[in-house]
């Protein structure tokens, strides 16, 4: 058994060059990770409410996700209390299984 021919690919007509210069890719690759990488953090900012629940919602806000961080603010002192000691590691589950390919490293609370 031989080795299969390759295919043309479509568009090619056969005389143009097909190397292209890094320089010129290289805005385009990083243009497509950017838009991603905003696409990812606007997904969890929406998704907050239903990962806090419908009770704790009105008094949080998830405000900004950068570098695996995201930031929530709380009402007051006492929720932020409740939330840092016993529910941070609960939510962090839920946010890492509703998106298992997003590195969340952690919830810093602010009250606000």
């Amino acid at each position: 058994m031989g080795k299969s021919p390759s295919r043309t690919p479509r568009g090619y007509d056969g005389v143009g060059c097909t190397n292209q210069h890094v320089s010129d890719i290289l805005p385009k690759v990083l243009k497509g990770i950017h838009k991603h990488a905003q696409d990812q953090s606007l997904l969890i900012l929406s998704a907050w409410s239903t990962i806090i629940g419908p009770q704790l919602a009105p008094m949080t806000k998830a405000v900004m996700f950068k570098e695996g961080v995201l930031m929530v603010k709380v009402k007051n002192s006492t929720l932020y209390s409740l939330l840092v000691r016993h529910d941070k590691p609960k939510l962090l589950g839920r946010l890492r299984a509703q998106f298992p390919k997003v590195d969340i490293k952690n919830i810093d609370f602010r009250i606000g």
